[in-house]
Protein backbone atom coordinates (compact mmCIF):
# COMPACT_ATOMS: atom_id res chain seq x y z
CA UNK A 1 0.00 0.00 0.00
CA UNK A 2 0.95 2.96 -0.75
CA UNK A 3 3.11 5.44 2.05
CA UNK A 4 0.92 8.68 1.02
CA UNK A 5 -2.61 6.41 1.09
CA UNK A 6 -1.83 4.65 4.55
CA UNK A 7 -1.06 8.05 5.64
CA UNK A 8 -3.72 9.79 4.95
CA UNK A 9 -6.27 7.01 6.30
CA UNK A 10 -4.13 7.79 9.28
CA UNK A 11 -5.25 10.69 9.86
CA UNK A 12 -8.42 10.50 8.71
CA UNK A 13 -9.08 7.68 11.90
CA UNK A 14 -9.83 5.12 9.27
CA UNK A 15 -7.90 2.32 11.21
CA UNK A 16 -10.24 3.11 14.35
CA UNK A 17 -13.03 0.06 13.53
CA UNK A 18 -10.08 -1.97 13.17
CA UNK A 19 -8.99 -1.47 17.07
CA UNK A 20 -13.15 -1.96 17.69
CA UNK A 21 -13.26 -5.53 16.13
CA UNK A 22 -10.16 -6.61 17.75
CA UNK A 23 -10.75 -5.00 20.72
CA UNK A 24 -11.20 -8.64 22.63
CA UNK A 25 -7.73 -9.98 21.41
CA UNK A 26 -3.82 -9.20 23.19
CA UNK A 27 -1.91 -7.54 21.11
CA UNK A 28 2.06 -8.12 21.91
CA UNK A 29 4.21 -5.72 20.18
CA UNK A 30 8.04 -6.44 19.71
CA UNK A 31 10.74 -3.60 19.51
CA UNK A 32 14.67 -4.35 18.70
CA UNK A 33 16.81 -1.47 18.41
CA UNK A 34 15.86 2.31 19.45
CA UNK A 35 17.45 5.41 18.02
CA UNK A 36 17.82 8.76 18.94
CA UNK A 37 17.31 10.42 15.77
CA UNK A 38 15.97 8.81 12.69
CA UNK A 39 17.27 5.53 11.67
CA UNK A 40 15.55 3.49 9.01
CA UNK A 41 17.10 0.32 11.05
CA UNK A 42 15.87 1.22 14.44
CA UNK A 43 12.40 3.15 16.03
CA UNK A 44 13.74 6.65 16.84
CA UNK A 45 13.02 7.97 20.12
CA UNK A 46 10.26 10.51 18.45
CA UNK A 47 8.70 7.23 16.66
CA UNK A 48 8.51 5.56 19.79
CA UNK A 49 7.10 8.58 21.77
CA UNK A 50 4.28 8.71 18.82
CA UNK A 51 3.65 4.63 19.48
CA UNK A 52 3.08 5.57 23.09
CA UNK A 53 0.61 8.24 22.46
CA UNK A 54 -1.59 6.13 19.99
CA UNK A 55 -1.58 3.41 22.63
CA UNK A 56 -2.58 5.52 25.80
CA UNK A 57 -5.10 6.76 23.09
CA UNK A 58 -6.40 3.73 21.83
CA UNK A 59 -5.43 0.49 24.10
CA UNK A 60 -4.74 -0.60 27.49
CA UNK A 61 -1.38 -1.70 28.29
CA UNK A 62 -0.72 -4.21 30.09
CA UNK A 63 2.32 -5.98 31.52
CA UNK A 64 3.12 -9.26 30.51
CA UNK A 65 2.41 -11.22 33.40
CA UNK A 66 -1.29 -9.71 33.53
CA UNK A 67 -2.11 -10.42 29.96
CA UNK A 68 -1.23 -14.26 30.64
CA UNK A 69 -2.80 -14.81 34.29
CA UNK A 70 -5.79 -13.74 32.29
CA UNK A 71 -5.30 -16.31 29.76
CA UNK A 72 -4.05 -19.34 32.29
CA UNK A 73 -7.20 -18.67 34.79
CA UNK A 74 -9.32 -18.18 31.43
CA UNK A 75 -10.51 -14.95 32.04
CA UNK A 76 -11.70 -11.94 29.84
CA UNK A 77 -9.28 -9.26 29.03
CA UNK A 78 -9.79 -5.66 29.11
CA UNK A 79 -10.84 -4.34 25.84
CA UNK A 80 -7.82 -4.11 23.33
CA UNK A 81 -5.18 -4.89 25.94
CA UNK A 82 -1.63 -5.05 24.64
CA UNK A 83 1.72 -5.55 25.69
CA UNK A 84 5.18 -4.00 24.91
CA UNK A 85 7.96 -6.26 24.30
CA UNK A 86 11.61 -5.51 23.58
CA UNK A 87 14.06 -8.36 22.19
CA UNK A 88 17.70 -9.23 23.42
CA UNK A 89 18.38 -6.46 25.50
CA UNK A 90 20.82 -3.80 24.07
CA UNK A 91 21.85 -0.24 25.85
CA UNK A 92 19.19 1.59 23.87
CA UNK A 93 16.60 0.16 25.55
CA UNK A 94 17.90 1.41 28.76
CA UNK A 95 19.00 5.06 27.21
CA UNK A 96 16.14 5.79 24.51
CA UNK A 97 13.25 3.29 25.73
CA UNK A 98 12.94 3.04 29.15
CA UNK A 99 12.64 6.86 30.19
CA UNK A 100 9.66 7.34 27.81
CA UNK A 101 8.00 4.40 29.12
CA UNK A 102 8.46 5.29 32.56
CA UNK A 103 6.88 9.37 30.72
CA UNK A 104 3.75 7.59 30.01
CA UNK A 105 3.88 4.94 33.00
CA UNK A 106 3.93 1.81 30.44
CA UNK A 107 4.61 -1.51 31.59
CA UNK A 108 7.29 -3.75 29.48
CA UNK A 109 9.17 -6.61 28.96
CA UNK A 110 12.99 -6.59 27.82
CA UNK A 111 13.90 -10.08 26.86
CA UNK A 112 17.72 -10.28 27.75
CA UNK A 113 20.21 -12.67 26.72
CA UNK A 114 22.41 -13.36 29.54
CA UNK A 115 25.77 -13.91 28.30
CA UNK A 116 25.38 -10.51 26.44
CA UNK A 117 24.68 -8.70 29.69
CA UNK A 118 27.42 -10.62 31.82
CA UNK A 119 30.14 -9.43 28.77
CA UNK A 120 30.71 -13.14 27.73
CA UNK A 121 29.37 -12.71 24.06
CA UNK A 122 28.09 -10.66 21.04
CA UNK A 123 24.50 -10.96 19.66
CA UNK A 124 25.81 -13.29 17.13
CA UNK A 125 23.28 -11.34 14.51
CA UNK A 126 25.90 -8.56 15.12
CA UNK A 127 28.81 -9.97 13.97
CA UNK A 128 28.07 -10.02 10.47
CA UNK A 129 26.62 -6.31 10.59
CA UNK A 130 30.07 -5.61 12.15
CA UNK A 131 32.40 -7.54 9.85
CA UNK A 132 30.08 -6.03 6.56
CA UNK A 133 30.52 -2.08 8.07
CA UNK A 134 34.61 -2.78 8.88
CA UNK A 135 35.83 -5.13 6.12
CA UNK A 136 37.63 -2.80 3.16
CA UNK A 137 36.44 -5.00 0.54
CA UNK A 138 33.93 -3.13 -1.69
CA UNK A 139 32.12 -6.68 -2.91
CA UNK A 140 31.24 -10.24 -1.14
CA UNK A 141 30.88 -13.71 -2.43
CA UNK A 142 30.87 -15.62 0.25
CA UNK A 143 29.69 -19.99 -0.01
CA UNK A 144 27.83 -22.01 2.20
CA UNK A 145 27.72 -25.12 -0.38
CA UNK A 146 27.88 -26.10 -4.13
CA UNK A 147 25.91 -23.08 -6.15
CA UNK A 148 24.85 -21.76 -2.75
CA UNK A 149 26.78 -18.28 -1.81
CA UNK A 150 25.80 -14.38 -1.33
CA UNK A 151 27.16 -11.95 -3.59
CA UNK A 152 26.74 -8.51 -3.46
CA UNK A 153 28.69 -5.01 -3.92
CA UNK A 154 29.55 -2.99 -0.86
CA UNK A 155 29.56 0.60 -1.84
CA UNK A 156 27.54 1.82 0.79
CA UNK A 157 26.17 1.16 4.18
CA UNK A 158 22.59 0.48 3.04
CA UNK A 159 23.98 -2.49 0.64
CA UNK A 160 26.64 -2.91 4.02
CA UNK A 161 23.41 -3.91 5.92
CA UNK A 162 21.40 -5.61 3.68
CA UNK A 163 24.23 -8.11 2.40
CA UNK A 164 24.69 -9.07 6.66
CA UNK A 165 20.36 -9.80 6.61
CA UNK A 166 21.35 -12.22 3.67
CA UNK A 167 24.02 -13.53 5.50
CA UNK A 168 22.35 -13.99 8.99
CA UNK A 169 19.37 -15.49 6.96
CA UNK A 170 21.93 -18.53 5.91
CA UNK A 171 23.67 -19.09 8.72
CA UNK A 172 20.58 -19.29 10.61
CA UNK A 173 19.62 -22.73 8.72
CA UNK A 174 22.82 -23.72 10.28
CA UNK A 175 23.44 -25.99 13.00
CA UNK A 176 24.87 -24.18 15.99
CA UNK A 177 28.59 -25.24 15.71
CA UNK A 178 28.66 -24.88 11.46
CA UNK A 179 27.29 -21.42 12.07
CA UNK A 180 30.03 -20.46 14.46
CA UNK A 181 32.71 -22.11 12.48
CA UNK A 182 31.15 -19.88 9.40
CA UNK A 183 31.05 -16.75 11.02
CA UNK A 184 34.81 -17.55 12.08
CA UNK A 185 35.61 -18.09 8.51
CA UNK A 186 33.74 -14.98 6.88
CA UNK A 187 35.68 -12.78 9.26
CA UNK A 188 38.79 -14.13 8.05
CA UNK A 189 38.52 -13.96 4.71
CA UNK A 190 37.09 -10.67 5.25
CA UNK A 191 39.91 -9.53 7.21
CA UNK A 192 37.75 -8.44 10.09
CA UNK A 193 39.35 -8.72 13.74
CA UNK A 194 36.31 -8.97 15.56
CA UNK A 195 36.74 -7.42 19.47
CA UNK A 196 36.23 -9.89 22.21
CA UNK A 197 33.09 -7.77 23.41
CA UNK A 198 30.51 -5.65 21.46
CA UNK A 199 31.63 -2.24 20.08
CA UNK A 200 29.49 0.74 21.29
CA UNK A 201 26.53 0.39 18.79
CA UNK A 202 26.19 -2.96 19.79
CA UNK A 203 26.36 -3.15 22.91
CA UNK A 204 23.87 -4.83 25.61
CA UNK A 205 22.39 -2.74 29.17
CA UNK A 206 24.31 -3.89 32.20
CA UNK A 207 23.27 -5.41 35.16
CA UNK A 208 22.77 -2.56 37.28
CA UNK A 209 20.26 -0.81 34.36
CA UNK A 210 18.84 -4.43 34.00
CA UNK A 211 17.85 -4.26 38.07
CA UNK A 212 16.90 -0.71 37.45
CA UNK A 213 14.39 -1.47 35.21
CA UNK A 214 13.21 -4.41 36.51
CA UNK A 215 12.27 -2.99 39.70
CA UNK A 216 10.34 0.19 37.76
CA UNK A 217 7.94 -2.41 35.99
CA UNK A 218 10.07 -2.66 32.74
CA UNK A 219 10.60 -6.26 33.67
CA UNK A 220 14.08 -8.66 32.04
CA UNK A 221 12.51 -11.98 31.12
CA UNK A 222 14.43 -15.11 29.55
CA UNK A 223 15.69 -15.04 25.65
CA UNK A 224 18.09 -17.97 26.46
CA UNK A 225 22.32 -17.50 27.55
CA UNK A 226 23.81 -17.26 24.09
CA UNK A 227 20.73 -16.56 21.57
CA UNK A 228 21.02 -19.78 19.66
CA UNK A 229 18.59 -21.22 17.05
CA UNK A 230 16.75 -23.17 19.09
CA UNK A 231 15.07 -26.06 16.83
CA UNK A 232 19.36 -26.06 15.75
CA UNK A 233 20.54 -27.92 18.90
CA UNK A 234 20.85 -30.85 21.16
CA UNK A 235 18.40 -31.23 23.91
CA UNK A 236 21.17 -30.86 26.21
CA UNK A 237 22.13 -27.25 24.93
CA UNK A 238 18.36 -26.71 24.39
CA UNK A 239 17.58 -27.07 28.57
CA UNK A 240 21.11 -25.48 29.29
CA UNK A 241 19.79 -22.60 27.10
CA UNK A 242 16.58 -22.08 28.79
CA UNK A 243 17.05 -23.12 32.35
CA UNK A 244 20.83 -21.68 32.93
CA UNK A 245 19.42 -18.02 31.44
CA UNK A 246 16.69 -18.50 34.38
CA UNK A 247 18.43 -18.99 36.96
CA UNK A 248 21.02 -16.43 35.65
CA UNK A 249 18.49 -13.79 35.88
CA UNK A 250 16.71 -15.18 39.29
CA UNK A 251 19.86 -14.49 40.92
CA UNK A 252 20.67 -11.42 39.87
CA UNK A 253 17.24 -9.55 39.87
CA UNK A 254 15.95 -11.72 42.77
CA UNK A 255 12.55 -13.21 42.23
CA UNK A 256 11.40 -15.67 39.98
CA UNK A 257 11.47 -15.18 36.08
CA UNK A 258 8.26 -16.25 34.57
CA UNK A 259 8.34 -15.50 30.77
CA UNK A 260 10.42 -16.62 27.59
CA UNK A 261 10.68 -15.71 23.72
CA UNK A 262 12.30 -18.08 21.56
CA UNK A 263 15.31 -16.05 19.24
CA UNK A 264 14.48 -15.80 15.96
CA UNK A 265 11.11 -17.00 16.49
CA UNK A 266 12.31 -20.54 16.21
CA UNK A 267 10.60 -23.46 17.71
CA UNK A 268 9.10 -26.72 17.20
CA UNK A 269 7.34 -29.12 19.83
CA UNK A 270 10.25 -30.07 21.26
CA UNK A 271 11.14 -26.57 22.03
CA UNK A 272 7.70 -25.60 23.10
CA UNK A 273 7.50 -28.09 25.49
CA UNK A 274 11.43 -27.50 26.64
CA UNK A 275 10.42 -23.84 27.77
CA UNK A 276 7.00 -25.61 30.00
CA UNK A 277 9.26 -27.87 31.20
CA UNK A 278 11.62 -24.94 32.33
CA UNK A 279 9.31 -23.58 34.72
CA UNK A 280 8.35 -20.34 32.33
CA UNK A 281 4.46 -19.39 32.16
CA UNK A 282 4.32 -17.94 29.17
CA UNK A 283 6.53 -17.90 25.56
CA UNK A 284 6.46 -15.35 22.57
CA UNK A 285 7.26 -16.29 18.91
CA UNK A 286 7.60 -13.57 16.13
CA UNK A 287 4.54 -15.02 14.32
CA UNK A 288 2.27 -12.13 13.43
CA UNK A 289 -0.97 -11.55 14.88
CA UNK A 290 -2.68 -11.42 17.70
CA UNK A 291 -3.87 -13.34 21.00
CA UNK A 292 -6.97 -14.17 22.68
CA UNK A 293 -7.91 -17.27 25.42
CA UNK A 294 -7.83 -19.91 22.78
CA UNK A 295 -3.75 -19.08 22.22
CA UNK A 296 -1.41 -21.55 23.58
CA UNK A 297 0.72 -19.12 26.49
CA UNK A 298 3.85 -20.80 24.62
CA UNK A 299 3.05 -20.03 21.35
CA UNK A 300 2.22 -16.03 22.07
CA UNK A 301 2.24 -13.90 18.61
CA UNK A 302 3.43 -10.38 18.40
CA UNK A 303 3.39 -7.84 15.91
CA UNK A 304 6.88 -6.23 14.65
CA UNK A 305 6.12 -2.67 15.71
CA UNK A 306 6.96 -0.55 12.81
CA UNK A 307 8.61 2.90 12.51
CA UNK A 308 6.41 4.90 11.43
CA UNK A 309 3.15 6.39 13.12
CA UNK A 310 0.69 4.96 10.37
CA UNK A 311 2.62 1.68 9.77
CA UNK A 312 2.05 0.98 13.22
CA UNK A 313 -1.60 1.83 13.72
CA UNK A 314 -2.10 -0.16 10.55
CA UNK A 315 -0.34 -3.49 12.10
CA UNK A 316 -1.47 -2.53 15.98
CA UNK A 317 -4.97 -1.76 14.98
CA UNK A 318 -5.45 -5.08 12.97
CA UNK A 319 -5.97 -3.44 9.57
CA UNK A 320 -2.91 -5.05 8.06
CA UNK A 321 -4.11 -8.55 8.91
CA UNK A 322 -7.35 -7.82 7.49
CA UNK A 323 -5.83 -6.48 3.97
CA UNK A 324 -3.34 -9.47 4.12
CA UNK A 325 -6.40 -11.76 4.38
CA UNK A 326 -8.15 -10.03 1.25
CA UNK A 327 -5.13 -8.79 -0.17
CA UNK A 328 -5.79 -5.02 -0.56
Amino acid sequence: MKKTLLKTMYNFGAFAPFNWANRGNALILMYHRFSREQDSLKVSAAEFESHLEYLEKNHRVLSLSETTNYFQEGKTLPPNAAVITIDDGYKDAYEIAFPLLKKFEMPATVYAITDFLDEKCWLWTDLMRFCMLNTKADAVKIGFGENDFVAANLTDEKQRFETASRLNSRLKKLLNQQKEAKIKEIAEDLQVKIPKLPTKDFAPINWSQAREMDAENVRIESHTVTHPILTNISEKELDFEMQTSKKRLEEVLERRVEHFCYPNGSFNENVRKAAENAGYKSATTTEYGFNNLQTNRFLLKRIDAQSAIENFAQSASGFEAVRQKVKI
